[in-house]
């Protein structure tokens, strides 16, 4: 199980001075209790730089596990529109917790630091260290497992004698490559022994934690490939020492997650997926009644089903592809809710779109108590204050010049009270009813 305790983003859209959002407390104690402490809402007005948070575990995920993310996103301008203009560079920082099933864990902290050169976007810095100490704001207490500037290795774990032979093989892809994708991955599936035990556990355990990462944005549904998913797994399985081995059992989950969340399902896992179908079923109509039944029309593609969902009403038959723009954001959501709930990190950008009130409290509120994931959302809507205000670390306050507050109990104050009432630090909401006078083109008296 991995479990998100922290994370630093600067250089996203908007956000020009870094942000720290905090999902646990700094001192961890011996054994991690974090079932009040794994869902946040982020709020803020518009264009305070929400979907910037969302975006930016979007380009983290991505430039750790695809090798050419950075090729395409230089080739089609996306990381142009999403960088900060004054920055010219994004940073994410992501600690995290790996924890045993005996309850025992070990944390990481991994920076990412993408900077825009004459040629493009390009990783300036990459550092993955491991916690010693149980401050995880204690940077004395990280020992470096690899550190990565320019592109040259700069510097690994002390007990790693590997660093020429790790330096000649990754020799110019470092800038534009993840050391997850230009070494573990090729690495792990050769003969050369130069990773070894505590290089390959540390990197494994990231690759892992960010393969639990789920991230749903407006207007897509962004996840790594399946293939990807099954090649990482198979890894894991076949080239890790035995002791890497024993602490990855348990994740072999990746085939079948791969599978629920692409329209390409594998012939073995046809019935999975079939049963994965009848839930998402039951869980749209909550939301309309109208819905019969889905059904998956399948074409063979060798080992696998090219599928597409069919959604039967009363009245009439739907291709998934034709389906509203609401119908489509709640399939992608529950895809996403099926992952929470078997224990993935799950980002969703403005999660109260097309739900109703109602409903959207009772989500979050099964959520809390249900779920064995972690799960992050943006949100205007103040209704799930109501829920979250219980938990710890669950309710965050974004301001438009990119300060993050976090809510504290301020007497018999609700969190709903106190940011519709501007008291909440640095996002005052001075408006009136007459503010709006004028401005709609007709002089109102």
């Amino acid at each position: 199980m991995f479990f998100l305790l922290k994370m630093y983003v600067c250089g996203i859209k908007n956000i020009d001075k870094e942000i720290e959002i905090n999902f646990y407390k700094n001192n961890l104690s011996k054994n991690l209790d974090t079932s009040n402490s794994h869902v946040k809402a982020i709020y803020g007005c518009n264009g305070a730089g929400k979907t910037g948070i969302m975006y930016a575990v979007d380009i983290y995920k991505n430039t750790v596990l695809n090798q050419n993310y950075l090729s395409v996103c230089n080739n089609d301008g996306s990381l142009d529109c999403l960088i900060n203009k004054n920055t010219q560079e994004f940073e994410i920082t992501m600690v995290f917790a790996c924890i045993a099933k005996d309850n025992s864990y070990k944390v990481y902290s991994h920076t990412l630091r993408i900077k825009k050169f004459d040629d493009g976007f390009k990783i300036a810095e990459e550092k993955l260290s491991e916690l010693s100490g149980n401050n995880i704001n204690n940077a004395q207490k990280y020992s470096v497992i690899y550190h990565i500037e320019n592109g040259e290795i700069v510097g690994l774990h002390k007990n790693c004698e590997y660093f020429e032979e790790l330096r000649m093989k990754t020799m110019n892809l470092l800038s534009t490559q993840s050391f997850e994708c230009a070494a573990v991955r090729p690495l792990l599936n050769s003969k050369d022994k130069i990773l070894d035990s505590v290089l390959s556990e540390a990197a494994i355990n990231l690759v892992k934690f960010v393969l639990t990462i789920r991230v749903v944005l407006q207007g897509s549904d962004r996840f790594i490939s399946g293939n990807f998913l099954e090649q990482i797994n198979d890894l894991i399985n076949l080239h890790t020492p035995q002791n890497i081995k024993q602490a990855s059992s348990g994740n072999n989950q990746g085939k079948m997650l791969s599978c629920l969340n692409t329209q390409r399902v594998h012939k073995n896992n046809l019935e999975s997926y079939k049963k994965h179908i009848g839930n998402m079923c039951s869980f749209l109509k909550i939301f309309n009644d109208d819905l019969v039944d889905i059904e998956i029309r399948k074409d063979e593609n060798g080992d696998y089903y090219e599928c597409e969902k069919i959604l039967v009403y009363k009245d009439k038959r739907i291709s998934e592809n034709f389906e509203s723009t609401g119908i489509k954001k709640l399939i992608n959501l529950y895809s996403a809710l099926s992952d929470l709930n078997r224990g993935s990190i799950v980002f969703i950008d403005e999660f109260d779109a097309n739900i109703h009130d109602v409903l959207l409290v009772k989500l979050v509120d099964y959520i809390m108590q249900y779920s064995r994931g972690q799960f992050i959302f943006t949100t205007h809507n103040l209704a799930p204050m109501d829920v979250l205000k219980t938990a710890n670390n669950s309710i965050d306050f974004l301001s438009s010049d990119s300060r993050l507050v976090s809510w504290t109990k301020n007497g018999h104050y609700t969190p709903a009270s106190q940011y519709s009432k501007g008291l909440i630090k640095y996002s005052p909401f001075n408006i009136e009813a007459f503010s709006f006078l004028g401005v709609f083109g007709d002089e109102q008296k």
